[in-house]
């Protein structure tokens, strides 16, 4: 029974901070919508194959899920040192930069779709 209120307690730190996520960073709500948009486009205008949906959706999941880190290294960093510094710039930019590789595998999962689509691969 521990185990079950550890479990219970930890899915409720983790929708929290989605909650405050989606609530606080324009950059996670547009993120979460967008990847909603495409999944749902892409579903309604060709049927997806099952590999197709689940690599769009991996790729939405991992855009999000590298946000909320960026997010949280953000939020760290400016509770530790507040004052402009150079090196928190630039691990916030890093971390940005992964949110980044994660927008580009996303588009390259949506052209090779439209692609094997356009050329029936």
């Amino acid at each position: 029974m521990k185990l079950f209120q550890k479990l219970m307690k930890s899915f409720g730190h983790s929708f929290r901070g989605l909650r405050y996520a989606y609530r606080k960073e324009l950059s996670f709500r547009m993120e979460v919508w967008a990847g909603l948009i495409l999944v749902v486009i892409g579903y309604l205008a060709w049927p997806l194959r099952v590999y197709e949906f689940l690599f769009l959706t991996l790729s939405c999941c991992f855009i999000l899920a590298l946000e909320l880190f960026n997010t949280a290294l953000e939020r760290t960093l400016e509770r530790l040192h507040p004052e402009e510094h150079e090196l928190i710039g630039k691990s916030k930019d890093l971390a940005s930069g992964a949110v980044l590789i994660g927008v580009a595998f996303a588009a390259i999962v949506v052209i090779a779709i439209l692609l094997s689509r356009a050329f029936e691969i």
